[in-house]
């Protein structure tokens, strides 16, 4: 039977679209502020908004009256008619937003409307309205959200933890404080500042208030005006993409939106200038007519739709294209010019002589006109590569790396008595910190080397609260890292393998950071996570560095590949090598 849900319910239903975990709770006070004319907001939180959010503002604040109209729904001082929609400028109004708070909290709402002497309290729960009293109190609003979701168990059973629905608050807070650097903004958790910044003067000012004074280095300016559209605001230096992705960041008419689409323009201006798997800062400021630009195609406002996308997306390749040329990053950067760290030698293992199949040696495969090793339980052998014994696995007996070829700086090539074997050095150097990196994880038994000197690294608060959320975690994969302040790490252990200049450190804590965000604080007990995990580390390990090492390490690369259970095959799925058979260089000339 069709009947009309009670308004108990249907306001829970629409609590659902708008208040989904307390961060959207943050998102709607905050832009409720900001429309206000508020010059200062302060948000503290407890218990990363599961027990209490209050923000408080200086804007004009509210009538008894319209503190009491704002619980109800569709309750609103900016629509007049359906002609207003299309040409609205504000985040929203409060009609949407404190019905569907208050329908899974307990609201408190202190008020005063500037130029009046009193203000008032007026509460309300899930229940609905409980009271209002005439108050003394600042001119602005202070509003008050506790125990989100008591009434809900199930849906309080959802949120995540205590970290990483404090990075979802942390997120809220920098949209809004990044498209409204005119306002001062205050975030507290558990009566601890985590961001307290004062009015800036320019955009470039409050990003690097929020992320830190070593993005300086990074911003680079985008500006251009068309008829369509108008696009301001930084993108980052090539040379500091992250391999997490993070600092990206669209804005239309001054509100956060995301868009796949648009970051695949940002990417195409990018293309060959930054490694593979890595992500470019980007601050970009859209403008245009509020009737080119729906922003209600989803509940939470975080998608739009763009009139004129097509034009737009080619227009946001080009000003961020010309960006990097002025800056001087264009042609592409060539990111081998490091040293590549020591491969370390194989713990145990040793060649056998011989044929015949038998327990003391593994099975062998065809593959592509060579024998390839099987992985086993004993020591692994290289008879596919020849049967004499380690002594003639290489074509010469002299000195170590006799016989040893550099292609490119990238290749090892060696001649085998069945031909001549060529080594991707790269992606050898992968597989064997791969698979170490993966025993670590399944053993629980780290290798790590101390660093000369520690270094110092801070983090924006979202990111340290990624790395340093579990530091059982760290220790588990090698690393050694402690506070040393707030939202400042010292690095002084890395796993065997990674580089120790600052740089490097750097971006092995990059790499960290983007495998904990990916993974989630339960990521170390899947196995799929776990050969990520190995994977990003391994690809750390090894990028940005130069393949050329001497004769004796190249050989020692081989013996230690060869130890690896899949010796053939790199993480990623490519060939580590191959054997150019004496038919192959016959059928070539």
């Amino acid at each position: 039977m069709l009947k009309i849900l009670p308004p108990g319910i249907s306001n829970l239903i629409a609590a659902g679209e708008v208040v989904q975990r307390p961060s959207s709770v943050v998102k709607e006070l905050l832009e409720n502020a900001v429309d206000a004319g508020a010059g200062n907001i302060s948000v503290f939180v407890e218990d990363s908004g599961k027990t209490l959010i209050q923000v408080i503002d200086d804007g004009c604040g509210m009538t008894p009256e319209e503190a009491r109209l704002c619980f109800e729904r569709h309750a609103t001082s900016k629509i007049d008619d359906a002609s207003d929609l299309s040409a609205i400028m504000t985040y929203g109004f409060r009609g949407e937003a404190l019905p569907s708070i208050a329908a899974v909290a307990e609201v408190t709402l202190r008020t005063r409307k500037r130029g009046t002497e009193t203000g008032s309290e007026t509460v309300f729960t899930s229940s609905g309205f409980v009271s209002q009293e005439e108050e003394t109190m600042p001119e602005g609003t202070n509003i008050a959200v506790r125990s989100i979701f008591y009434s809900l168990p199930a849906r309080r059973k959802f949120l995540k933890s205590d970290s990483t629905e404090l990075r979802q608050i942390i997120a809220e807070f920098c949209h809004v404080a990044l498209c409204r650097p005119e306002i001062g903004v205050r975030l507290v958790h558990n009566k601890k500042d985590i961001y307290n910044l004062k009015r800036a003067n320019t955009l470039k000012q409050r990003i690097l208030e929020i992320e830190g004074r070593d993005m300086a280095r990074e911003l680079i300016d985008v500006s251009t005006s068309t008829s369509i559209v108008g696009i301001t605001g930084f993108v980052g230096n090539p040379q500091d993409a992250r391999r997490s992705a993070g600092n990206q960041y669209f804005f239309v008419n001054g509100r956060f939106f995301r868009s796949t689409y648009f970051h695949r323009a940002v990417m195409k201006a990018y293309e060959k200038l930054i490694p593979e798997g890595s992500y470019p800062s980007y601050y970009l400021f859209f403008t245009t007519a509020p009737e080119n630009v729906d922003v209600n195609i989803h509940p939470s406002k975080t998608e739009v739709k763009f009139e004129n996308e097509t034009e737009i997306f080619g227009l946001v390749t080009a000003v961020v294209r010309e960006a990097l040329g002025r800056a001087s990053f264009i042609p592409t950067i060539d990111f081998d010019h490091d040293t590549l760290p020591d491969i370390p030698a194989p713990s145990h293992f040793s060649y056998t002589k011989g044929g015949g199949a038998g327990p003391s040696r593994p099975a062998v495969r065809q593959r592509g006109g060579y024998e390839a090793l099987l992985p086993v339980e004993e020591t692994p052998s290289v008879e596919g590569y020849g049967s004499e014994g380690p002594a003639n696995v290489f074509e010469d007996s002299g000195p170590a790396g006799a016989g040893i070829m550099q292609i490119s700086g990238r290749y090892i090539a060696t001649p085998l008595r069945s031909g001549l074997m060529i080594v991707d050095v790269r992606r050898a150097r992968e597989r064997i910190f791969y698979e170490r990196y993966l025993k670590q994880l399944d053993d629980l038994a780290p290798i790590s080397h101390q660093v000369l000197f520690p270094c110092r690294i801070e983090l924006s608060p979202e990111r340290y609260s990624v790395l340093m959320e579990d530091p059982h975690r760290l220790a588990q994969l090698g690393f050694d890292i402690e506070k040393a302040g707030d939202f400042t790490i010292s690095v002084k252990g890395l796993p065997e393998g990674f580089g120790t200049d600052e740089d490097a450190v750097r971006k092995a804590v990059d790499d960290l950071v983007a495998t904990f965000m990916d993974a989630g604080p339960d990521g170390m007990d899947k196995a799929a996570v776990r050969e990520d995990m190995a994977r990003r580390l391994a690809r750390s390990a090894v990028a940005g560095r130069n393949a050329r090492i001497s004769g004796e390490e190249a050989r020692l690369l081989v013996d230690t590949l060869f130890s690896c259970a899949e010796p053939e095959i790199s993480p990623s799925g490519r060939k580590c090598m191959f054997v150019l058979t004496e038919d192959d260089i016959e059928r070539q000339l």
